[in-house]
């Protein structure tokens, strides 16, 4: 009966999430708001509605939502669309999460939590909701805005963070309230975890991909997946950490699979129907007679988080190279609470450290901030205006000089040559070193796992020790003996560039073999189990290892070859078919003075009746008979930006327009050929941004646009310039780059930045 009652269960919650979904939707708000709200009325807190009132199989059904929506998260979220958010962008995600943290700690001692309450009420307050943000910047077209792609920047990077943050904090609440607070050795086991995890999947993963793909069966695919899935979520939880860590790390690792596209096609029902459970499943654990007694903290604390997060986030972007104006348009933004804060409140209440009040205390200050955040920024800029009238003079100038600073610190020229060379060798010298931490701590933790399953092949345990911990080490060595050819290689390089100093090369070699010997002995020193054997028998390891090295070495060179190969060839194949313009930005330049130019960016997707279907740019003439040209074309995913008159304009093709706002208004209607759906009009580029910069002096001046080539260079545009008082909209191939020109460019913010670096050169 059992099974009955739960599937009696799934079906209640599932008709229940449905029908509140379609109610939210038709009052144009988040269905997650529906979902929670479907939950309070069936669960066992809610009487006379009580249709769901088994506590575990409530947990159940929100563990296994929980993996799909963390899976889903990290398909969005490729490893190689990490790397190119940017170091900034990085940074400023960090920093904005330690200063929330260190915001709420003061809150959290005037009303007395504990050291960890203050620490998950924090966690609460870090991630706002990326959906959210995508509708207001949709709603009030900021698409093209530096700000807007900032705010989503960030956001995406806070998912990352959450994911960080709830592994962290499910591994310090341990049971029964006991709490582990070694933040550094967790931190870095976790780090080694997440490495060993990521190699091993980057290696296997792939491969069974391409066979299912041999086979051409994609139930079978859809299948192994969903068991992977599972398997690894298990191994963390097992590990010591989240189920939601193991699931994200799939994702990541999909995510940069060809077959990505497919398994988010396959995915995408279940996907829908778990996340729903999962917060249908939070909304069953809100007792809503709690809310009589907690709704002065639900404002109270509202009221703290549109404070603290735009001061937090917008400080963090300025100390990051954010223009100030930037940077705090965007940290308006970035106030709605999002679905990692029912997560993180979830965790805190069912391992005690909250009170259970804290569940629809979260959920109240979540739909207060998601109902605001529009309100507040369509009255952004009188916002940002009495901010500035009630700044200090003092701190608006420090902030503009830091920013110039900044500023002239980009542009200088590249890094050294030796740290370019040496750069690449560290990294991979830290991951392998990660990856032998992690195959010392968490596979050890199998054996006894593995012990009892072979028990019916091989009654000598200890003949299974010894089998198991022989792979093991020949992993081990594996890294190893790459980590010192790494170490070899980055001493030699440091000799050579020592050559040109007083110091002879011969010592900066042998001083740096030297140094990372000890560093490494003592590594390992920590790591390995020395207690476990007697001083001769790791005398006899050694020597072993020795001699495996000396006769195997190109074996072993082999092996490691094929692994980073493997991993290689999966970033290298994901790559392609990315298109240009969602690509993360990494840096925003200053804007000041953009609005005096009176000129805006404009998105229209050619709809599929359209009567100029087929006919050229030139037969248009959207210059001459709108003023406004034409500067990008997307089309099937890929970005056109060096247009051409003889090209032709084709049904779905997204036409990014630049001019006045009444003449793209005239444009745009011209193109319609009816009254333009708001909603279509909606679905922007999210790449190109307007900004200005003023050309230095150097090799790039006097020469004529056609001659310099700056968009196959750099990919920027340029759509104006201004010297002395004279202004050239959309300059042709024959002007020329003048010392002091002030240029209005059109590109990505990656762009922008290069194109900078690109003139100083």
């Amino acid at each position: 009966m059992d099974g009955i009652s739960f599937i009696q269960d799934l079906a209640i919650v599932l008709l229940a999430a449905g029908l509140a979904g379609a109610l939210c939707k038709r009052v144009n708000l988040s269905v997650i708001v529906g979902y929670l709200m479907a939950g309070v009325i069936i669960g066992p807190y809610t009487p006379p509605f009580s249709f769901v009132s088994d506590i575990d199989r409530i947990q159940m059904l929100s563990q296994v939502g929980l993996v799909f929506l963390m899976f889903a998260i990290g398909l969005g979220l490729s490893l190689s669309k990490l790397g190119r958010m940017g170091l900034p962008t990085l940074l400023a995600t960090a920093l904005g999460a330690f200063f929330v943290i260190n915001l709420t700690r003061p809150l959290g001692f005037a009303l007395g939590w504990t050291t960890l309450q203050s620490a998950f009420v924090a966690s609460i307050f870090l991630v706002s909701s990326s959906a959210v943000i995508s509708k207001i910047i949709t709603e009030l077209k900021l698409s093209h805005e530096g700000s807007a792609q900032r705010a989503m920047a960030i956001t995406v990077m806070e998912d990352v963070v959450a994911v960080v943050t709830l592994t962290v904090l499910a591994s310090l609440t341990q049971e029964e309230g006991t709490v582990n607070l070694n933040f550094g050795a967790l931190l870095a086991t976790m780090s080694a975890f997440v490495v060993l995890l990521l190699g091993g999947g980057l290696f296997l993963v792939p491969r069974i991909f391409k066979r299912l793909e041999a086979r051409a069966d994609p139930e079978l695919q859809t299948i192994i997946v969903t068991g992977l899935l599972f398997l690894l979520a298990i191994a963390a939880a097992k590990a010591g950490y989240s189920l939601a860590l193991g699931a994200f790390l799939l994702g990541a690792i999909v995510a940069e699979m060809p077959q990505k596209s497919g398994v988010e096609k396959s995915f995408s029902g279940m996907r829908d129907v778990f996340s729903s459970v999962f917060f249908v499943s939070i909304g069953m654990m809100i007792d809503i007679r709690l809310l009589l007694g907690v709704w002065p903290m639900i404002i109270g604390l509202t009221l703290f988080a549109m404070i603290a997060r735009p001061l937090a986030t917008g400080l963090a972007m300025i100390i990051t190279g954010t223009a100030p104006k930037e940077a705090r348009r965007a940290s308006l933004l970035l106030t709605p609470l999002g679905e990692f804060s029912f997560i993180i409140a979830q965790l805190g209440v069912t391992s005690a450290v909250l009170s259970p009040e804290y569940y629809p205390l979260t959920v109240g200050v979540s739909v207060l901030t998601v109902f605001l955040t529009p309100i507040v920024n369509a009255k952004s800029a009188a916002i940002l205006s009495l901010v500035e009238r009630l700044e200090p003079s003092w701190i608006t100038g420090f902030f503009d000089a830091y920013h110039r600073w900044l500023l002239q610190l980009q542009t200088r020229k590249s890094a050294p040559l030796l740290w370019k060379l040496v750069r690449v060798r560290l990294i991979q010298i830290a991951v392998e070193m990660l990856l032998i931490t992690g195959l010392l701590v968490f596979p050890p933790r199998l054996l006894p796992l593995i012990k009892e399953s072979l028990a019916g092949l091989i009654t000598d345990k200890t003949l299974i020790g010894y089998g198991f911990w022989s792979i093991i080490g020949l992993f081990v060595l594996i890294l190893l003996f790459a980590i010192w050819r790494n170490v070899s290689a980055v001493a030699m390089i440091l000799a050579d560039g020592a050559g040109k100093s007083r110091v002879p090369s011969g010592i900066v070699s042998f001083s740096f073999r030297v140094a990372s010997s000890l560093v490494i002995a003592y590594w390992l020193y920590l790591f390995l189990p020395i207690e476990s054997l007697p001083l001769g028998a790791w005398i006899v390891i050694a020597v072993l290892a020795l001699a495996v090295v000396a006769f195997f070495s190109k074996r072993l060179i082999y092996w490691h070859g094929v692994w980073r190969n493997s991993v290689h060839e999966v970033f290298s194949a994901n790559a392609q078919p990315e298109p240009k313009n969602a690509r993360a930005r990494a840096r925003l330049a200053m804007d000041k003075g953009l609005e005096s130019w009176k000129l805006c960016m404009e998105d229209f997707i050619v709809p599929d009746n359209a009567a100029y279907a087929g006919q050229t740019i030139a037969q248009l003439s959207l210059p001459s008979r709108f003023g406004c040209p034409l500067l990008e074309i997307e089309r099937n995913g890929f970005v056109i930006t060096r247009i051409l008159p003889s090209m032709h304009i084709y049904p779905g093709d997204k036409l990014l327009l630049i001019g006045g706002a009444e003449n793209i208004a005239a444009a745009t209607q011209y193109l319609a050929g009816e009254k333009i759906d708001p909603a279509e009009r909606a679905k922007t580029f999210s790449g190109a941004v307007m900004d200005k910069t003023i050309v230095p002096e150097g090799t790039r001046t006097g020469k004529t646009l056609a001659e310099l080539q700056i968009t196959q260079q750099t990919g920027v545009r340029i759509v104006g310039i201004q010297r002395g008082d004279r202004r050239i909209i959309s300059p042709d191939g024959k002007h020329t780059l003048e010392e002091g020109d002030l240029l209005l460019v059109v590109g990505t913010l990656n762009e922008i930045t290069a194109f900078k670096r690109w003139l100083v050169e």
